[in-house]
């Protein structure tokens, strides 16, 4: 059985690991786009020695100029390019020192959390041994059970009279010259027409009697909205009530720990899921920024363009190629030197963009892993999966999974679905009698989670969402 706080970690240790990865493969990618660029300068150099060995008079200046013009262009371009990607490569050496120093503090205050929760764990049975002899309390418990039985009832008569509203509202809504004298609020103050429209308003109404359908339409519509407000005053009512007992049970807590524990626990709760939205904002950011310095690695970018471009002009001209030509043709011992280097430099760059071509495979490969990788670390976090009640009963979550995942031989939609498949929520100790279905204690040991990021519990909420499954009181015990 895996804690939430071990299976997070280790997934947090892999996907760092993939980032080191991917930044081996980007210094390596950098490395040959700047080798590939000292050769095409070595090339160019060639071509002007060769010139200048071969040519005469004006049509070896002309050449000569051409090819020096271009290197200095092409040169320019590349080391303004260099510094794009210097700077982006800084950025992102900046962001990834930031996502991992607030990483370890968020684990650091999870692992701080959990020592505490052990702690308020240890006490329970005794919380529960004095609340069970404090008649406050009891006759709290039993006012705060009354209370909440009435919530429940008033929020199940308010659902049935908006089932009522939707089902027999159908006739009247269904109606168009209803609806059309209706929402013109035809038979109240609201209704301002005069004159003819009046007049014919009036003659329609008498077609369909709608003066005797409109006040039953009206209460129709009315009762749900009234058992509604109603359902929500009482939940607030149960609300306070509960947060009353939640407050008996955690001050028990508190004089037998000798420290207001669960509040210490709900505390860092709060700072954890502010640093796990810092996170996920930095995450983003560097996804972003990734996605910018891949366009340089994969020589997508302008100064790379405009610089093949210019290098394909200069070694394509016709004046070149016939230097070319006739070097071939009528080779001396210096041709044959120039030539011989022209050709290994030209060996070596295929060699090289053999090497980029195979790195940026790699590279595109890890960063469809690593954005998979991310996406799970964020789902953990976002849903409270290393919470201290959290465990995971397939410990291939934390090895074998997690290693098919780094792999790429599976996704991380497979692996979160398995993660789901074995997630628990582990309860507290205690019997029941303090902190009842959880309410008082922090979120993180199974409490309410109104309010938590990507939580799916609540306490009482407002506006019809009181018990069952629309949400409403949840114990935050089960997952």
């Amino acid at each position: 059985m895996l804690s939430g706080r071990q299976t997070l970690g280790s997934i947090e240790k892999a996907l760092a690991e993939l980032r080191r990865e991917e930044a081996a493969v980007n210094a390596r990618l950098e490395k040959g786009d700047a080798e590939i660029a000292r050769l095409r300068e070595e090339q160019l150099a060639g071509f002007r020695e060769l010139a200048a060995f071969r040519l005469e008079g004006e049509r070896k200046g002309e050449l000569e100029r051409s090819l020096s013009t271009a290197r200095e262009s092409i040169a320019e371009l590349l080391r303004n390019r260099a510094r794009e990607i210097a700077d982006l490569r800084a950025e992102r050496s900046g962001m990834e020192g930031n996502i991992a120093r607030a990483t370890d503090e968020r684990t650091r205050l999870a692992s701080e959390r959990e020592a505490l929760a052990d702690k308020l764990d240890e006490v329970m049975d005794r919380v529960d041994d004095r609340l069970a002899g404090d008649a406050g309390y009891i006759a709290q418990k039993e006012k705060t059970d009354t209370i909440r039985s009435t919530a429940e009832a008033a929020r199940e008569k308010a659902r049935q009279a908006e089932a009522d509203r939707d089902e027999k509202g159908i006739a009247y809504e269904s109606d168009p010259l209803f609806m059309y004298l209706w929402n013109r609020g035809f038979g109240t103050s609201a209704y301002s027409h005069t004159g003819l429209v009046r007049f014919l308003d009036r003659w329609v109404a008498s077609l369909i009697r709608y003066h005797d359908a409109r006040p039953n339409y009206a209460m129709l519509t009315e009762i749900p909205v009234r058992l509604d407000q109603h359902a929500t005053d009482r939940e607030r009512e149960a609300q306070a009530e509960m947060d009353r007992l939640a407050e008996m049970s955690r001050l028990a807590a508190k004089e037998i720990a000798g420290e207001d524990i669960a509040g210490r626990i709900a505390a860092l709760d709060d700072d954890i899921d502010q640093r796990s939205e810092k996170l996920e904002q930095l995450e983003h950011a560097l996804s972003a920024l990734v996605e910018k310095e891949r366009v340089y690695l994969n020589g997508e970018d302008e100064g790379f363009k405009q610089a093949r471009e210019a290098l394909a002009a200069s070694l394509g001209a016709e004046s070149l190629r016939e230097l070319w030509q006739d070097a071939l043709a009528t080779p001396s011992p210096e041709d044959e030197r120039i030539i011989s280097r022209l050709q290994e430099i030209e060996d070596r760059k295929k060699s090289l963009e053999f090497d980029i071509s195979n790195d940026r495979s790699i590279l595109s490969d890890i960063g469809r892993r690593r954005a998979e990788l991310s996406r799970v670390t964020r789902e953990f976090r976002r849903n409270g999966y290393d919470d201290w009640n959290s465990t995971f009963s397939d410990d291939n979550l934390a090895s074998v999974l997690l290693g098919e995942l780094i792999r790429g031989a599976i996704t991380g939609a497979d692996y979160w679905a398995r993660a789901q498949r074995s997630h628990r929520r582990r309860t507290s100790r205690g019997r029941g009698v303090g902190f009842p279905d959880g309410f008082g204690l922090p979120g993180s040991m199974g409490g309410p989670t109104l309010g938590r990021r990507g939580r799916s519990g609540g306490g009482f909420s407002t506006g019809g969402s009181f018990g069952g499954s629309g949400g409403g009181f949840k114990t935050g015990r089960t997952f």
